[in-house]
């Protein structure tokens, strides 16, 4: 049972000759690590090992971890955040591969297994999967993951992504590099498109074999004024973006991810209950964005539902919430 918190070098060491190392970022999360670390147990392939890292969590976390000495302990002095776990744990970590796992999420047995075996066998630098939500009734949906031919070029598969026919975030499988977080709520996001932008082969592994458990503590599951920090995470990424796409392609590929982030923070709003000044504001702040450029490129390239949004949304907030709350409604009987 792991006590007390490795130091750096230990952890290099331990994971030197390890084909995977699995980073699970810990904070507050005594509840539900053991379910995740039940997952990580259960793995079919043995030559990988599991790095929690406490983020200066109030509860005792790295006491949880099983007797093996595949599991290992990092404590942080305080409370950092999510970009800063990531940094510090690739800092330390020397295994061929890593993927994150969150402290509320599991894996399937066969995961690592399978996505280690197609990486090494289609020499690629990062291996993606679709994740499958699980809503606290129970109810599942797995995101948006067209079937294309696999590996692909690293820019062919960013532009899948920006265009919607794939959905995928941090948790991917990737061999490490010099790529590092930026400090941003959602700075997942800004990590991937980074990462993307700085390796050349790109994995697609279609089965579903991470567990992405929604709550109402989760960052995509509520609206919190962290939502502003998604409004300025297009200047995180745009050195990425430029660095695979230019001239025209890259002022479209923004243009895109624009109207694409207003969507997204209009869906939050339309959706919340709680917060009616902050639904307000962001509906304001999103209105004065909005422009009749970004419906027509939604619609143009198909996201026929997006673009209405964005129009609606623009022209009657309230009826926009209105109709946004029926759909959801409609949706849950249906399932």
């Amino acid at each position: 049972m792991t006590l007390e918190s490795m130091t750096p070098q230990q952890i290099t060491d331990a994971t030197r000759n390890r084909a995977v190392t699995v980073i699970v970022p810990a904070y507050n999360s005594a509840k539900t690590l053991p379910h995740t670390l039940d997952s990580l147990l259960a793995q079919t392939n043995a030559n990988f090992s599991v790095l929690v890292v406490d983020d200066g969590s109030e509860e005792e976390i790295l006491s949880l971890l099983p007797e093996d000495p595949r599991f290992l302990g990092y404590r942080l002095p305080h409370n950092q955040g999510y970009a800063a776990v990531t940094n510090h744990a690739l800092d330390m970590v020397a295994s061929r591969w890593v993927i994150f796992v969150d402290s509320d999420d599991t894996i399937e047995p066969e995961c690592l297994d399978i996505l280690v075996e197609r990486g090494e066998k289609e020499d690629s630098d990062v291996v993606v999967l679709p994740l499958k939500a699980i809503e606290p009734s129970g109810a599942t949906s797995i995101g948006p993951f067209v079937d294309v031919e696999s590996p692909l070029p690293a820019n062919e598969a960013l532009r899948l992504f920006i265009d919607g026919r794939l959905l995928f975030n941090q948790h991917l499988l990737f061999r490490p590099n010099h790529v590092r977080s930026k400090d941003n709520t959602y700075s997942d996001l800004s990590f991937t498109f980074n990462l993307l932008s700085t390796v050349t082969t790109v994995s697609f592994e279609p089965r579903p074999m991470y567990n992405y458990f929604l709550h109402a503590g989760s960052v995509t599951a509520e609206l919190r004024p962290t939502i502003w920090d998604l409004a300025t995470v297009l200047g995180d990424i745009e050195d990425a973006l430029n660095s695979v796409y230019s001239g025209r392609a890259a002022v479209e590929t923004m243009h895109r991810m624009r109207w694409m982030q207003l969507n997204y923070m209009i869906s939050k709003a339309a959706g919340d209950t709680e917060s009616p000044q902050l639904r307000s504001d962001v509906y304001d702040w999103c209105r004065k964005e909005i422009r009749f450029s970004h419906v027509v490129d939604a619609l143009r390239t198909r996201h026929t539902g997006r673009g209405l949004s964005l129009a609606l949304a623009r022209t009657s907030p309230g009826v926009h919430s209105m109709a946004y709350r029926m759909r959801s409604r409609l949706k849950e009987r249906a399932e």
